[in-house]
């Protein structure tokens, strides 16, 4: 009895820590806009915020919006480009499903993982 009760709590407590929270996505979605080139390239740190996080589809999955300015227009790595300083507010979707970005559309309009236009 006393080894199946055990067995039993390391099982249930093996599944709790494997559940996907809001509170994951989150963090998993602003680490990832951090790094992602648009941002990465001049994004403004304390512009970026959490704006919404929906439950979509299945168990932990989420649609997480994030808002945040650049120093300058356009998506990805832009150092080959002429770039007029003018400050561009941005608005990312990023899909996330149990940890893994499985899309990320900035101002619906660029494909963030893709490195490429959606439009």
């Amino acid at each position: 009895m006393y080894r199946s009760t055990i067995v039993l709590i390391i099982l249930t407590i093996g599944c709790i820590s494997q559940v996907y929270t809001a509170e994951d996505a989150e963090k998993d979605a602003l680490e990832f806009i951090q790094k992602a080139p648009t941002f990465s390239f001049d994004g403004i740190r304390k512009t970026l915020q959490i704006t919404a996080i929906e439950p979509s589809g299945c168990d932990g999955c989420f649609t997480v919006t994030v808002k945040f300015t650049c120093r300058s227009a356009g998506y990805g790595n832009r150092t080959s480009l002429f770039l007029v300083s003018r400050p561009t507010e941005h608005m990312a979707l990023i899909h996330i499903q149990r940890g893994t970005i499985t899309q990320a559309l900035i101002d619906n309009q660029w494909d963030e993982l893709n490195q490429k236009s959606v439009t």
